[in-house]
C-alpha cells in the first residue's frame, strides 16, 4: 500500500494541509498578539474562562479560543503527515530531519503559548515565541517540499533500488556561507519587528524614508525604528546580491535561482508593506500583511540556505 501512487498523493495532501493549518494558527497568533487577546481566556490552560467551550462574549475571547482550537488540529495533521511521510520516504534523510524539526518546534511553540497566558510575558519572550512559530512553519513547509521532491524520484527508486539525491552538487563555499548568513539577518529583523509589535513601540513610528520621531519616546521607539529600518535596507541589498549570484549558476542550480527570486519578490513586498504599516500608524490590516509577507521571505531564504548543503544520498532499501 505504501508504494502505491495513491498513498504518495495522500501523504502530500496531508503535508499541504498541515502547512496551511500551521499558517492559519500562526496568523491567528499574530492577530492575538496585536489585539491583546492573549488573556481572552483568562490565565487558564487548557480551559478557557473556566470552561472547555467558553461563552464567546468578546472578540478577545473569540480570537484566543480560535487559536487554541487550531493548535490540536495542527498537531493531528502534523502527526499523520509525520507517520505517513516516514513510512514512504524515510530513506531520504531530509524527510526524517524535517519531521523531527516540525514536531519539536510545534511543541516548543505550544509550550511558550501556554506559558504566555499563565504569566505576563515580557516583550522579549513574546518576540522569541514569534520566531519559534516561524521556525515551526518553515519546518512543516520544507517537509512538504521534500516529500514532493522524493515522490518525483520514488518510482525510479522502486525500479533501481537507488536513493536519488534531492539536491544538486554544492555551490561554492562563499555562496553557502552567504546563504546561511542571510537566515541570521532575516531572523534578527523578525525578532526586532516582533519586539516592536509586542512592546507597542510601532505606534510611535513616523516618517518615510527617514524616521522623524522625537527622542525620549517610550520603549526606545526611535532607536528601534532606526534599527528595524536599517536591517530591512540590508535585507534588500542582500536579496539583490543573492539574485545576481544565483543567476550565474542558474543552469546548474535552477532551484537556487528560483528561490532567490522568490526571496527578492517577498523582500520588495515587505518593504512596501512596511511603508504601509508606518503610514497607517500600524493598522491591523497593514500589520497582518506585514507578518504574512515576512513568513514567505523567511521560508524562501531557508529553502535557499538548505539547498546549499551537500546532497544526501539516503539509505539503501532494506532487503
Amino acid at each position: 500500500m505504501r508504494n502505491s501512487r495513491g498513498f504518495g498523493a495522500f501523504v502530500f495532501v496531508v503535508c499541504v494541509l498541515a502547512t496551511i493549518q500551521n499558517f492559519i494558527v500562526n496568523s491567528i497568533g499574530f492577530l492575538d498578539a496585536y489585539t491583546g487577546s492573549a488573556f481572552g481566556c483568562g490565565h487558564e490552560w487548557f480551559q478557557c474562562n473556566g470552561r472547555i467551550v467558553p461563552v464567546i462574549n468578546s472578540i478577545q475571547t473569540f480570537i484566543e479560543f480560535s487559536h487554541r482550537v487550531g493548535v490540536p488540529i495542527l498537531t493531528i495533521l502534523l502527526l499523520i503527515a509525520a507517520v505517513t511521510s516516514l513510512m514512504r520516504y524515510r530513506r531520504w534523510r531530509e524527510v526524517p530531519l524535517f519531521v523531527s524539526l516540525s514536531i519539536f518546534f510545534v511543541i516548543v511553540e505550544a509550550v511558550l503559548g501556554g506559558l504566555a497566558v499563565q504569566h505576563d510575558e515580557p516583550p522579549a519572550v513574546i518576540a522569541t515565541h514569534f520566531g519559534v512559530s516561524l521556525l515551526a512553519f518553515v519546518s512543516v513547509f520544507l517537509l512538504t517540499v521534500y516529500v514532493r521532491r522524493a515522490e518525483r524520484v520514488y518510482c525510479e527508486f522502486l525500479h533501481s533500488g537507488r536513493v536519488i539525491p534531492l539536491r544538486g552538487e554544492m555551490p561554492p563555499r562563499a555562496f553557502r556561507v552567504f546563504g546561511w548568513l542571510g537566515i541570521l539577518v532575516i531572523y534578527l529583523a523578525m525578532y526586532v519587528g516582533a519586539y516592536v509589535s509586542s512592546s507597542s513601540a510601532g505606534v510611535f513610528f513616523r516618517g518615510f524614508p527617514i524616521p522623524t520621531e522625537r527622542p525620549g519616546l517610550p520603549h526606545h521607539a526611535l532607536l528601534l525604528d532606526w534599527t528595524h529600518r536599517s536591517i530591512a535596507g540590508l535585507l534588500v541589498l542582500w536579496m539583490i546580491t543573492l539574485v545576481i549570484w544565483t543567476s550565474k549558476m542558474r543552469r546548474e542550480r535552477p532551484d537556487l535561482y528560483r528561490g532567490a527570486w522568490f526571496a527578492m519578490a517577498f523582500v520588495i513586498a515587505q518593504a512596501f508593506s512596511g511603508v504601509y504599516l508606518v503610514l497607517s500608524h500600524t493598522s491591523i490590516g497593514a500589520f497582518m500583511l506585514h507578518v504574512s509577507i515576512v513568513t514567505g521571505l523567511f521560508v524562501s531564504l531557508c529553502f535557499v540556505a538548505f539547498q546549499t548543503l551537500p546532497p544526501f544520498h539516503g539509505r539503501s532499501p532494506e532487503r
